[in-house]
């Protein structure tokens, strides 16, 4: 049930934030997947801030693949493909708790939050340094391969 709800929440996002209609089932696939992989992780491993990095770093992996395929900007599927990671319940839970003037059970809620924004923006960062250093390396080269090309004409 949350997988599928997982879909049909990126579905939700992907049709509010008006991404192009043959964009809209590849972006919510991200979503799906995403959970996906975050939940098997949680399972796996009980704590929140591994399970986010690796999500969100198949996110953004996912996001990359399929903006090079369909030649669009990455962003339009990795913002989609992130959303069902989005801590909204702790971030709830964590100003209710601010609210009510429960500091026990805030400081363990916003810390939960915090971890699992920590971990997506982690593993944005992994996959978006990986990406952008992979690049840079075809660019030199092809530079390296051009100016080969000419010393020896």
């Amino acid at each position: 049930m949350q997988l599928v709800m997982s879909f049909v929440g990126a579905l939700g996002f992907a049709l509010f934030f008006d991404v192009r209609p043959r964009h809209i089932l590849p972006a919510s696939i991200g979503g799906l997947i995403t959970f996906a992989v975050y939940w098997v992780m949680l399972q796996l491993m009980g704590q929140l801030f591994l399970p986010s990095v690796i999500a969100s770093a198949v996110a953004a992996a996912y996001a990359e693949v399929v903006a090079r395929i369909s030649r669009v900007p990455s962003t339009a599927f990795f913002i989609i493909s992130v959303i069902p990671l989005v801590p909204g319940r702790g971030l709830f839970y964590s100003m209710s708790d601010a609210v009510n003037a429960n500091w026990a059970a805030l400081s363990t809620d916003s810390m939960n939050t915090l971890l699992t924004a920590a971990g997506i923006a982690a593993g944005i960062c992994i996959v978006t340094a990986c990406v952008q250093t992979w690049e840079y390396a075809k660019r030199r080269i092809a530079r390296l391969a051009r100016l080969n090309k000419t010393e020896q004409k």
